[in-house]
């Protein structure tokens, strides 16, 4: 090929791209992981962080959650119970986060939106199955909803 140098400029620009994106992915990282940490002193002193408004640009992503962290979870507790309702992923999310279910009401639907969101990516990749409409529906993974409904 005689473009060798065009291929190479290219490689070495995608590498550099590459790059730049991880380093990225590690500052948000970071950032949350302190977005985290200050909420939690604002918890101590009584304040709701979540009143607090954002400055600049609002983030899509939550503070509270890691990269594919609610898939993981939502796979994880369907592997564990089987059937699940995005409110019992969210109150244990909590849980773990050593948050309130019950005094963070605002934070607790937000986790639960995030966590519908999740579940209806993961049906729209045929790997959980939606039973039921409204505020009592359930989720099952697809093997298990294939078992349940020859019973």
């Amino acid at each position: 090929m005689g473009d060798t140098f065009i291929i190479s400029g290219l490689r070495e620009r995608r590498a550099a791209i590459t790059g730049e994106i991880a380093d990225l992915y590690d500052k948000i990282d970071k950032l949350q992981a302190a977005l985290v940490h200050v909420d939690g002193v604002l918890a101590l002193y009584g304040l709701e962080p979540s009143e607090i408004p954002t400055k600049g640009r609002v983030s899509i992503r939550s503070a509270y959650f890691g990269r594919n962290e609610i898939s993981r979870r939502c796979r994880d507790m369907l592997r564990q119970k089987g059937t699940i309702r995005a409110d019992d992923v969210a109150v244990q999310a909590m849980l773990d986060k050593r948050l309130d279910p019950e005094k963070n009401r605002k934070v607790r639907t937000d986790f639960n939106r995030r966590i519908l969101v999740t579940l209806h990516d993961l049906r729209k990749a045929d790997m959980v199955e939606k039973i039921g409409h409204g505020r009592g529906v359930k989720w099952v993974a697809k093997e298990r909803s294939a078992t349940l409904t020859q019973d």
